[in-house]
């Protein structure tokens, strides 16, 4: 859930992901070794890749509305980081269990408490409701519940 410095970029950004076709993959605000970051990620609709092009674009556009705007969302020094999610990008929303179950894409889920023995499970997701999914490992069919779940990212295999 996004906190309000969050919402408000989100908010004002909202308009220019939507001219350039992009999809909101995930935002945050966030200190990191002292200093703050916005992090956006991006990549476009339909499993598509978005390109270093579109990034460059959407990052010139977004740094220049958030520079001129007033009142400032941010009125403290912050770092701006726009990127692609990622090959491993992280899964934290339903929308992006559900990416990656339409996409068939293998995914690495890390939990907080061993099941079967093993915290770590590797597979993809079979079935996905609001509650959580059932894995399908090479073990068998694993069912989850988000709240097991500390962390899942996409799985390549290159």
């Amino acid at each position: 859930m996004a906190n309000k410095t969050e919402q408000t970029v989100i908010d004002l950004i909202s308009p220019i992901i939507k001219v350039h076709n992009a999809l909101l993959w995930d935002l945050t605000f966030t200190k990191e070794g002292g200093q703050k970051i916005l992090r956006i990620l991006l990549d476009k609709p339909d499993h598509q890749f978005i390109t270093m092009d579109d990034l460059t674009s959407f990052t010139q556009e977004v740094n220049e509305l958030l520079d001129t705007i007033d009142p400032d969302p941010i009125p403290e020094a912050y770092v701006l980081d726009i990127s692609s999610p990622g090959a491993d990008r992280p899964l934290k929303e339903l929308w992006h269990f559900e990416w990656a179950k339409e996409a068939n894409e293998n995914i690495l889920v890390s939990l907080f408490v061993a099941k079967e023995g093993q915290k770590k499970w590797q597979g993809k997701i079979s079935e996905l409701s609001e509650d959580g999914l059932i894995l399908t490992t090479t073990n068998g069919r694993l069912p989850l519940t988000f709240d097991e779940i500390a962390k899942a990212i996409l799985d390549v295999q290159f």
